[in-house]
């Protein structure tokens, strides 16, 4: 959910306005990229100097100290948190390959040229990263996998919403199908091996791994 947040900041008899609008939660699949959404909008006088974004645990604020992933003052931010944005009205942030580090809040901080002017999102967008997994579905009451079974493999992910581009790989190598769901009608010996998904264009974020060992049937 998009939610704008507004503060007035009082200078003299004038209030300055600050609104910002992002999600308040993200959840993304480890391993891939994830972009805030995120416009601002200022009745100020003064012009922004400097904008950043802050990433906080719990008992931490975001301000003049950071601690930031991006700053547009430093020339040192980290590799994998991009600023797509402006100081002027859009200030989205792309966090690229993101793992379980790049869990937490993220706020935005703006400063301007006055030293009274300056602004801090409260609350931010919650980050969440989680694993993409593989569940096997066999039919029939044998746990063994024999040739001629029929069984299906499905990629699944707890973060809500549209499940994106998939993608399945057989001992690591990408096989020729796509979706949440890999059929195996009549399963032979060559099947066996190991699978496991992945987001399209996103190696990095490949599941762990199931096993299909299959066996011959027995001849009488």
């Amino acid at each position: 959910m998009v939610r704008p947040c507004q503060r007035p900041l009082t200078t003299g008899v004038l209030s300055t306005y600050w609104n910002l609008t992002r999600p308040l939660s993200i959840c993304g699949v480890r391993g891939s990229n994830v972009t805030i959404p995120c416009n601002f909008a200022t009745n100020t006088p003064s012009q922004v100097t400097e904008v950043s974004w802050c990433l906080t645990s719990e008992g931490k604020n975001c301000d003049r100290h950071g601690p930031y992933v991006y700053n547009s003052s430093h020339t040192n931010n980290r590799s994998n948190f991009q600023y797509t944005g402006d100081k002027i009205s859009n200030c989205s942030l792309l966090i690229s390959n993101i793992n379980s580090t790049s869990s937490g809040e993220y706020l935005f901080r703006c400063i301007t040229s006055s030293p009274t002017d300056r602004w801090t999102s409260n609350p931010g967008t919650t980050v969440t990263v989680t694993d993409l997994k593989v569940s096997m579905a066999k039919l029939g009451d044998n746990e063994n996998i024999t040739v001629g079974d029929s069984l299906n493999l499905t990629c699944t992910v707890s973060c809500p919403g549209h499940l994106p581009d998939l993608q399945w790989l057989k001992d690591h190598t990408t096989i020729p199908h796509s979706g949440p769901i890999l059929i195996f009608r009549s399963v032979t010996l060559k099947d066996s091996g190991n699978y496991s998904c992945s987001l399209k264009n996103f190696k990095l974020s490949e599941s762990e791994q199931i096993r299909l060992n299959v066996k011959g049937r027995l001849n009488w």
